[in-house]
């Protein structure tokens, strides 16, 4: 699959799907910038795309210091003189027990990197796009966004807040020529999702969701989740009535909203 996308920047880019991203559209020879705040993976990442043939500039920051995060994205904007693509995907699920010591530390940080620095690369490069009058921005959101599950309330708070974000900067936008894509994943194996001991249906690997994700960015499309049983299973679950959907989760969940889920190595996280 080719690509029409030649200058693309991409947040949270070291691991998981933002990484297969870069590697796929570097090996289509689009100009990368990739942001993230672990220089080792981002300089392993950049040679990959180097001997596949593409070009990557890599930035090293941690986005949930605005500051610098700000610093960055000027940085990009000027090296690249304007993108045809911006993906806000960086994003962290976070570990909420209950009673939990760390709860306040957590849901901090995770909305200060799933839905603030989401929304500010958004902003940032909409401004360009919108004079230019053309180019593509895309948020990674989450399935998790439609209902409230255990022990996820930041992470699910904010995907369905960037999901609204993306709504509403979509027609905001849209009569500039500015495309807005909100893409919403299940379960996809990376080493975030490795960290999980609850059951993930319909897991899949990276490299598919990669190819799904820039298929569903070549056609234009304004919303994408996937893949398609947990998508329909998900629209299920957000149409149910509430006291329906407040008992199924007290039968599911209930263990779970107590002790809290593994959540994701610190490591692996924050790209």
């Amino acid at each position: 699959m080719t690509s029409k996308y030649k200058k693309i920047f991409i947040t949270g880019a070291s691991t998981g799907i933002g990484r297969q991203l870069a590697l796929d559209y570097g090996g289509q020879g689009a100009a990368l910038w990739l942001l993230a705040r672990s220089q080792e993976k981002l300089e392993s990442l950049e040679k990959e795309i180097k001997a596949s043939g593409g070009t990557a500039r890599i930035l090293v920051c941690d986005a949930t210091i605005e500051k610098d995060f700000l610093t960055a994205l000027k940085q990009a904007q000027e090296e690249s003189g304007g993108f045809d693509l911006v993906i806000a995907n960086a994003g962290w699920g976070g570990k909420m027990q209950y009673p939990g010591d760390n709860n306040i530390s957590v849901l901090n940080q995770v909305i200060d990197l799933n839905f603030r620095a989401a929304t500010q690369t958004l902003e940032y490069f909409a401004k360009y796009m919108v004079i230019a009058r053309k180019g593509h921005l895309v948020g990674v959101s989450s399935i998790a966004g439609f209902r409230g599950l255990p022990s996820t309330a930041a992470y699910s708070a904010t995907k369905r807040a960037l999901i609204s974000y993306l709504e509403s900067l979509r027609f905001s936008v849209q009569s500039f020529g500015v495309l807005v894509t909100d893409i919403r994943p299940g379960f996809v194996r990376t080493p975030l999702t490795d960290q999980n001991k609850v059951p993930m249906p319909f897991l899949m690997d990276v490299d598919v969701a990669s190819f799904k994700i820039r298929r569903a960015l070549e056609r234009g499309r304004k919303r994408f989740a996937f893949p398609w049983q947990m998508a329909v299973m998900v629209h299920i679950m957000k149409n149910l009535p509430d006291f329906i959907f407040d008992w199924l989760g007290t039968i599911i969940w209930g263990k779970h909203a107590v002790t809290g889920r593994p959540g994701k190595s610190e490591e692996n996280t924050i790209g």
